[in-house]
């Protein structure tokens, strides 16, 4: 995996966040009170705009590039009683795993995407993405709407999105890939794989391809 694809985009925030350092500090360092209402205000609004820009350099960190197809995350299973499972996750993300608790019996992994065009993808941008959640849900409708859920989430306290104001950022794009529920079982272990499409869930060994199987024909 190449690191450090997006260092055109990081090179274009912080020059424009250098930019409006200056004008803001040029800004509010004037002497006079003579147009001094509105020096102040567009000094206060680069700093904004600078506090902007570095959040999003921060939330695009979080980020991480995938060729056209890769793994980024392995989950086993270990039931702990009816409709309960504990749940280890290993990403490819942060190299960290997790200890979770699922209530009901399937499994759902959720990820952000972001995709790059124009000059971005010219000067070899590659897209990136950033675990969301995982959850977990019942097979009967009744007992979704009774029984507990659980929704996990795995931003890492993010405090602000990318992905949120790619409306209005020039060649960024955002797309949300999520894997189908599939089911969790005992010793069950399975792989996420990343590529063009999304992501796509598969079993790793027996108890997991047995699962899948009944899952299937039910």
């Amino acid at each position: 995996m190449k690191l450090m694809t997006q260092w055109p985009l990081y090179a274009v925030l912080v020059l424009l966040g250098l930019v409006l350092a200056y004008i803001a500090l040029r800004l509010l360092l004037r002497r006079g009170w003579v147009r001094g209402f509105v020096r102040g205000t567009l000094g206060v609004a680069c700093l904004v705009g600078l506090a902007i820009i570095g959040l999003f350099i921060v939330d695009l960190a979080a980020y991480r590039a995938f060729t056209r197809e890769m793994i980024i995350a392995t989950l086993s299973f270990s039931q702990q009683g009816e409709q309960l499972y504990e749940v280890n996750l290993e990403t490819n993300q942060d190299r960290q795993q997790r200890t979770l608790v699922l209530n009901g019996d399937e499994w759902q992994l959720d990820a952000r995407v972001l995709t790059w065009s124009g000059p971005l993808v010219v000067l070899g941008m590659e897209p990136v993405y950033r675990l969301d959640r995982i959850s977990g849900r019942y097979q009967t409708v009744e007992r979704e709407l009774n029984a507990p859920r659980t929704v996990i989430d795995l931003r890492a306290d993010a405090l602000w999105s990318a992905s949120e104001v790619s409306d209005w950022l020039p060649w960024v794009n955002a797309r949300f890939g999520s894997s189908v529920f599939l089911p969790m079982v005992d010793n069950g272990l399975f792989e996420v794989v990343l590529g063009a499409q999304g992501l796509v869930a598969r079993p790793v060994n027996e108890p997991a391809r047995d699962a899948l199987g009944e899952w299937f024909s039910d």
